[in-house]
């Protein structure tokens, strides 16, 4: 098996130390009485949760509902808190779908008061999402349109400013993605329609993709492999009505389920899917039963995949896609993981793959270490790119999704975010990448680096003189007090 050794990149370590990124989720829900005939088995609610339970510890996560009006049903509250589960899960299954109207002004108001109010760190990401089954309607029509100038004159503005991400998903087919698709463009953000209540699943698994970008570990032929550098794997399987029950299959060939007890598995086991953490889980291939196809294993490695990719640009431009490897934060050699090789793949809104792309590196010229390809779009509107880092011994993968539009909303300020790591720890703008700033950046790092090691040479050489000219000092004392 394949392993990073810090001493094989400790001139890389001298030059950078990436802080401990996180996100910042507002889950707003629409609570609207029209909810009760879209989702009459609340599978809203159940998606909710399990979006919950996916993100990361470093998150914090609050939820909020609106309908005529909005309100906070849960502050900012860290994922690690050892009471967030049950505290989530309350305001979730205490929600009642009966209100009137459908306020998005209210919403959004309410949001992003939230994170005024428990500002986050400089690094850290946010993000607001927007569930709803219908459109927006106050009562008249002057009403309507005194909230659409409201949003798209004041609060907008105040979203970019912030740096606020809006994810709309549009639930129903009589919900306005139209309207969710305008404000998430101008934030950055993307809207999409989850069509009936088995969309749900599939649409939290998505927004947490979009969210906290995990890192992937494909399951090919139902098989994941897993590396010595992997920390955690998580699995994830959707579960249907007659589905029989899920297994796993260690690389030892020992079989493990939800009545397994393993210090170092957590199983939970629902109606609606299961979701298996392994802690220190064995190096070699895990094998996924499972009668449903909707599979993902996410990973916790040491060696990461970071991908940089504009959520938001215009049709006309040159849309740039890098990948890069980097283990505890920082960029890869490719000498030193020969024989990767670096795909992307490009799917439509309806799942149908437009492009699959070889990326590459020229890391003598550019010294950024990083695999780079131009990706080619037909149409405007949403889409996928699934980027791959293959080697005999580890896989690593990062959904993206990006929007083609004609033409920016001209009040957008932040342009869309690129990969999470490299965009809070770098505050890089998410324009297409160009090999000038690349250059820049890279001649940038070589200097600190060289000048990181003259610091050390200097030390190291100033520490030998003083240990010579005492040396020298002694043996003049001795050779004196000897005559």
């Amino acid at each position: 098996m394949i392993r990073i050794f810090p001493l094989i990149i400790i001139t890389l370590l001298l030059i950078v130390s990436l802080p401990t990124t996180a996100v910042d989720v507002v889950l707003t829900l629409d609570r609207s009485l029209s909810m009760k005939g879209t989702d009459p088995d609340r599978d809203s609610i159940k998606g909710a949760e399990l979006f919950g339970q996916l993100l990361s510890d470093h998150d914090r996560l609050a939820l909020t509902s609106f309908a005529q009006n909005s309100k906070c049903l849960l502050p900012l509250t860290p994922i690690a808190d050892e009471n967030m589960p049950q505290k989530f899960t309350e305001h979730t299954q205490q929600l009642q779908m009966s209100g009137i109207r459908t306020n998005f002004e209210s919403a959004l108001r309410v949001g992003y008061q939230i994170f005024q109010d428990q500002p986050a760190d400089p690094n850290d990401d946010k993000v607001l999402i927007l569930f709803s089954d219908g459109q927006l309607n106050l009562g008249t029509e002057e009403a309507n349109h005194t909230a659409q100038a409201t949003i798209f004159d004041e609060l907008i503005p105040k979203f970019q400013a912030d740096h606020i991400r809006v994810l709309g998903v549009a639930f129903s087919p009589e919900s306005d993605l139209e309207f969710l698709t305008k404000i998430a463009e101008a934030t950055g953000g993307q809207a999409f329609r989850a069509e009936k209540p088995t969309d749900i699943y599939d649409a939290f698994v998505r927004l947490f993709e979009q969210t906290d970008q995990p890192l992937i570990a494909p399951i090919v032929n139902n098989g994941v492999q897993v590396d010595e550098n992997v920390k955690e794997l998580n699995v994830l399987v959707k579960r249907n009505a007659g589905d029989g029950a899920v297994q796993l299959t260690t690389p030892t060939g020992q079989q493990i389920d939800v009545t397994t007890k393993r210090p170092n598995v957590a199983w939970k086991s629902s109606s609606y899917f299961d979701q298996v953490s392994i802690q220190q889980p064995e190096a070699g291939i895990w094998k996924v039963n499972a009668d449903n196809e909707h599979k993902k294993a996410y990973i916790n490695s040491e060696l990461d995949l970071r991908v940089t990719l504009p959520t938001l640009a215009r049709f006309s431009d040159t849309v740039v896609v890098a990948a890069q490897l980097l283990y505890q934060g920082t960029p890869i050699n490719p000498e030193i993981v020969k024989n990767t090789r670096f795909m992307a793949v490009v799917f439509d809104a309806g799942g149908t793959k437009m492009q699959e792309l070889e990326l590459t590196t020229n890391a003598t010229e550019l010294a950024t270490y990083d695999y780079r390809g131009i990706l080619k779009f037909e149409h405007p509107g949403p889409f996928e790119v699934q980027v791959t880092a293959t080697h005999p011994d580890f896989q690593r993968q990062k959904n993206r999704f990006i929007t083609l539009v004609k033409q920016i909303h001209p009040n957008l300020t932040q342009p869309a975010a690129q990969d999470a790591t490299a965009a809070r720890s770098t505050n890089e703008s998410s324009q297409p990448i160009s090999d000038e700033a690349a250059r820049k950046s890279a001649i940038f790092i070589l200097i600190i680096s060289n000048l990181a090691l003259l610091a050390v040479i200097g030390i190291g050489v100033g520490i030998w003189w003083w240990r010579r000219s005492k040396i020298a000092k002694t043996e003049s004392e001795d050779f004196d007090l000897d005559d």
